[in-house]
């Protein structure tokens, strides 16, 4: 995925003067993401999106909508965390490399 977004404040222009044109410029960069993720996740990847689009849909302000967003991941990260608390096997660590620390001139 090598689309570049424009700057800041022709976003801000958009999001102020044409907030359709904004909104499909962010559906094209979630697609192009998707689309150029490895096929194994893009089905995972589009069922997230369709959450966090229906997350958009029914929040009453844009606020409310990141904080909804912002608590679904924070959910799906203590999730993650448990599963790995009570995991009974434990995660495998690739064995640490030596490395030659440099000193810098100060």
């Amino acid at each position: 995925m090598n689309q570049v977004l424009p700057s800041f404040e022709t976003l801000l222009k958009l999001a102020k003067q044409d907030p359709e044109a904004l909104e499909r410029l962010r559906q094209e960069h979630v697609n192009a993401a998707i689309d150029s993720a490895p096929e194994a996740y893009r089905q995972r990847l589009a069922g997230l999106q369709f959450q966090i689009d229906g997350i958009r849909r029914t929040s009453k302000t844009p606020m409310a909508s990141c904080m909804n967003i912002s608590k679904m991941m924070h959910d799906s990260l203590q999730n993650l965390k448990t599963f790995i608390d009570e995991s009974d096997t434990p995660l495998e660590v690739a064995p640490m490399e030596a490395a030659k620390v440099l000193a810098f001139p100060g």
